[in-house]
């Protein structure tokens, strides 16, 4: 009998300890949002109006992986929202209806934080423009941590005069002016990708800040990357939105921009000119700050700045240093102290497929990729079918050879006038795989699938 008491309260013991250290090491969610019905949602935006108002701490919503094809916005109302993916490659929230300046995702509310999560204008697949927004903030305080952001033109506006925005270790990528806003931005250990333009456009611009009149600090990038994309539109690290005649003749003050970047890799698409001005309506270069401290190569070697626009800066060491830090950008807004879940860290990169389209060179079809980080061994395998539904078969394989490469392509005998082709793309190294969209490739159109099939997986 006391051998039997012993084996019960050894046995509790036991299970009350694996009890109580699963909970420990579980994550708690507020909200659970689902594709597959196995949370409390199916949809964003529904558990985000579910969300109680006026929150004074983190409320946290999970979205499982999948891709949400709806728009989502973040109201006024709803403060201390922690909105969460599984993981950055798998979750998506992609928006389009093919109106100028529509956001697939919007943050009217401050103090928000968005981790792990692939925010995209569908438009920004067809077009180089108009204006296809993947995230707009109007409020103050936001965080957004290891998230995506894809588009064509104007990716991603921060708005409003002062407002404080981080972003730390995302992906940025776009065609045209597609940072923009009047914001203060720190953008940390992100890579920021400059897409050919699907019209073959030979020139382009990275940011267009607004910093308003007054406003010490506007968009601030610190050790991030720039990589090459295919070598057919180079750009300008930015152009100074607001800053012309025209601002002044329609009655508003103009606006004396500011962008910097610190400790910068930039690949050879962006101009020896490094900046421009907007048009030829009568930028005042006197009170913009477009500057740069120590911008290197791939290979660490610093980048020629010999031939920089006159009125663009080379910061000292005093200047990067000690101007440029969170506490005189931020002011008392501490982004790690609020939010408990900030790493500091920079995760792990995923293996990607992204901006998968076509083009063509008269036999070949040139079907074009890239990856979102710069990942080393990673094996891309393109497949093709002439049926949509498969079967599959592999056309060619690469695999990149170095961490400084995102940009990729393959190439392919045209197909027939009468019948497309359907592609896909598998990425793999070691046991992580990610399996692309598929697209449709004929003569007439050659780019013609944009919605993703999600369903149309290998």
């Amino acid at each position: 009998m006391k051998h039997k008491l012993l084996t019960c309260l050894f046995t509790l013991t036991i299970a009350l300890f694996l009890s109580a250290h699963s909970n420990a090491a579980a994550p708690q969610y507020d909200l659970v949002v689902a594709k597959d019905g196995s949370g409390k949602y199916t949809s964003v935006q529904a558990a985000i109006n579910a969300a109680p108002d006026g929150l004074t701490k983190p409320f946290k919503i999970y979205i499982k992986k999948g891709f949400y094809n709806e728009q989502v916005r973040v109201p006024a109302t709803k403060p201390f929202l922690e909105i969460i993916g599984e993981d950055v490659a798998n979750t998506v929230i992609a928006y389009s209806d093919g109106r100028p300046s529509t956001s697939a995702f919007s943050i009217m509310a401050k103090d928000v934080m968005v981790m792990n999560l692939t925010l995209e204008n569908l438009q920004g697949r067809i077009s180089d423009g108009p204006q296809s927004l993947a995230i707009r903030t109007d409020a103050d305080r936001i965080v957004f941590y290891n998230c995506r952001f894809i588009s064509g033109q104007d990716t991603v506006l921060t708005n409003r005069d002062g407002n404080r925005i981080y972003f730390s270790d995302c992906y940025i990528d776009g065609g045209t002016d597609y940072i923009y806003g009047a914001a203060i931005d720190v953008f940390d250990r992100c890579v920021i990708y400059t897409r050919d333009h699907i019209n073959n456009n030979k020139s382009s611009y990275l940011t267009a800040a607004s910093t308003p009149k007054g406003q010490a600090y506007g968009f601030v990038f610190r050790d991030c990357v720039l990589p090459n994309n295919h070598g057919i539109t180079t750009y300008t690290l930015g152009r100074p939105w607001h800053n012309d005649i025209r601002t002044e003749t329609q009655g508003a003050v103009r606006a004396e921009n500011k962008v910097v970047f610190l400790n910068t890799k930039m690949s050879t698409n962006i101009s020896p000119l490094g900046w421009s001005v907007w048009g030829d309506k009568g930028t005042d270069v006197k009170v913009i700050i477009d500057a740069e401290y120590k911008s290197k190569k791939f290979d660490g070697t610093p980048v020629d700045v010999s031939k920089r626009v006159e009125w663009s800066k080379q910061l000292t060491d005093a200047e990067a240093k000690s101007y440029y830090v969170n506490a005189n950008m931020f002011g008392d807004w501490d982004p790690f102290a609020v939010w408990a879940d900030l790493p500091h860290k920079t995760p792990a990169p995923p293996v990607t497929v992204g901006n998968f389209f076509a083009k063509h060179n008269n036999t070949q079809a040139l079907l074009q990729f890239n990856s979102s980080w710069p990942i080393k061994d990673v094996t891309y395998t393109l497949y093709k079918s002439m049926d949509k539904t498969g079967p599959f078969k592999e056309v060619d394989h690469i695999t990149a050879k170095s961490d400084t490469t995102i940009a990729f392509q393959f190439k392919d005998a045209m197909p027939a006038e009468s019948k497309p082709a359907y592609y896909q793309i598998k990425a793999a190294k070691g046991k992580t795989t990610f399996m692309s969209d598929t697209l449709s490739v004929d003569l007439a159109g050659l780019q013609k699938q944009r919605i993703p099939d999600v369903n149309n997986k290998l």
